[in-house]
């Protein structure tokens, strides 16, 4: 999980202090700047309950996994859901800028997951 843990940090860090530099350098706004913020740390929030869904059912009988893991993937789908709402609806912020950097951020934890949650079973020794 350390790993796991500096390989986001680091993704997370590249992407903010480049999203600052463009800011400075006025290639994008400030509202562009804090879309990216917003859209980061929901998907961060979003990527640390499936890792913590994961490490909690993993080892445990397959109806606990299977339930925390697709049960909470459907959570998690609907949380997000709710939130893009929210964030676009009430938030003054650049809706493409949002929708940009979410789905940038989305599909690049997810793949991260995956790898994650597949190097774990690997590891474990189950197929």
């Amino acid at each position: 999980m350390i790993k796991t843990a500096k390989i986001i940090s680091i993704f997370y860090v590249v992407i903010y202090l480049s999203a600052f530099i463009m800011y400075k350098s006025d290639v994008i706004s400030e509202l562009f700047l804090f879309s990216a913020i917003y859209a980061g740390v929901l998907n961060l929030l979003n990527s640390l309950a499936a890792f913590f869904l994961f490490k909690y059912s993993f080892g445990k009988s397959n109806n606990i996994f299977l339930i925390a893991n697709l049960g909470g993937m459907g959570v998690r789908l609907l949380f997000l859901l709710i939130a893009v709402f929210i964030f676009i609806k009430f938030l003054n912020i650049d809706k493409y800028g949002f929708i940009l950097t979410f789905f940038i951020f989305y599909f690049f934890l997810l793949i991260f997951e995956i790898y994650y949650f597949k190097n774990k079973v690997e590891k474990k020794g189950i197929n």
